[in-house]
């Protein structure tokens, strides 16, 4: 069977690096990602109540059951992770409810030069195993961080494009709200303002759309203490959408971002960012600050390893420094991770 061939091969270059092959349990507690997760986790939760009136969930992401197996038995140091198993998560469309997903992890290290070692490894043991070549997209998600804290917006506004940045359809309309210059320009502000000491004397604890009065007051006021004069709300956004369509080869990368720091007048501190100096043994390697949005824990490293042919996604991943801690860890532990999109392997 040719599922079985691709498994093993590939579950055996992983273990000729030092990683370990791991099962992890199918079901975990909801309440580890309801309260603990992002947005986009918790809507595709496949949840069910035991007799008790507890709630569980089929496994998600099998990136998620390897942070939680090493709080739960490994606790310190640095252990590979590799597995082959099914994650289940429900679907708005027509994708199966159930991911055949393969995939490695380092976790217990900050290390950044285990960027490079993941992504060498996921693609030279694709490469090793399905015999096509392939093309390596990469990022980091810190620039577009940079980028946000470096434009002229209040700091609400720098936040939200920050937390639904993984939200496509949502950060669109942001972008498109923000160009409108409504929540910006002054004659509305003044407006607000108005409705703002008007409700001061309304009971603070009686609710309009569903938040109380207090809460909105209590939003309204950061609002009055942030300035609005001189912010162009549709030059940002388009600088916003300049940025999202660089593509270019990676040994390019960081000039490209040289000649957009200075069009805009801006400062990304790239020389803050090792993604530039990964040491890919693939040449056919893409810088592209459009990928790594499909998963909400990315903290860095974002990379993507494509058929080049075809351009079939064949394998996804980065660097999760927050997500232990975010998971229940004590303490703030590195790790970083990849998983190969096996269906998509099938198909070949």
């Amino acid at each position: 069977m040719k599922s079985k061939k691709y498994s093993e091969a590939l579950l055996n270059l992983f273990k000729k690096k030092g990683f370990k092959v791991k099962e992890f349990e199918n079901v975990i507690e909801s309440k580890i990602i309801i309260e603990r997760s992002g947005e986009i986790f918790k809507k595709s939760l496949l949840s069910f109540e035991d007799d008790n009136g507890k709630n569980f969930s089929l496994r998600p992401d099998l990136t998620i059951s390897a942070c939680l197996d090493y709080i739960k038995n490994i606790k310190r140091g640095i252990y590979k992770y590799a597995y082959f198993d099914q994650a289940y998560r429900r679907t708005f469309g027509k994708e199966s409810l159930v991911r055949n997903q393969l995939g490695c992890e380092i976790i217990g290290s900050s290390n950044l030069k285990l960027n490079t070692e993941i992504v060498n490894l996921i693609d030279q043991s694709l490469k090793k195993v399905i015999k096509y070549k392939t093309t390596i997209k990469i990022n980091d998600i810190n620039i577009f961080y940079t980028l946000v804290d470096s434009l002229k917006l209040p700091s609400r506004w720098r936040l939200r494009l920050k937390r639904h940045f993984w939200r496509h359809d949502y950060f669109k309309e942001l972008i498109m709200r923000l160009e409108s210059n409504s929540d910006l320009q002054k004659n509305v502000f003044e407006l607000d303002k108005k409705f703002f000491f008007k409700m001061k004397k309304l009971k603070q604890n009686e609710k309009i759309a569903g938040r109380k009065i207090n809460e909105i007051l209590s939003r309204f006021e950061k609002k009055i203490k942030e300035p609005r004069s001189n912010i162009n709300g549709v030059r940002v956004a388009q600088i916003i959408r300049d940025f999202l369509n660089i593509n270019c080869p990676l040994k390019n990368a960081k000039n490209e971002l040289k000649k957009f720091e200075i069009k805009n007048k801006i400062n990304l501190k790239l020389n803050q960012f090792d993604v530039f100096d990964l040491k890919l043994k693939n040449n056919d390697a893409i810088f592209s600050t459009n990928i790594g949005r499909s998963a909400e824990y990315y903290t860095g490293l974002v990379f993507e390893i494509y058929k080049k042919s075809k351009n079939l996604n064949l394998a996804s991943g980065g660097r999760y420094d927050n997500l232990m801690q975010t998971l229940g860890a004590k303490t703030k532990v590195g790790a970083i991770g990849g998983a190969i999109n096996y269906d998509n392997i099938l198909k070949l």
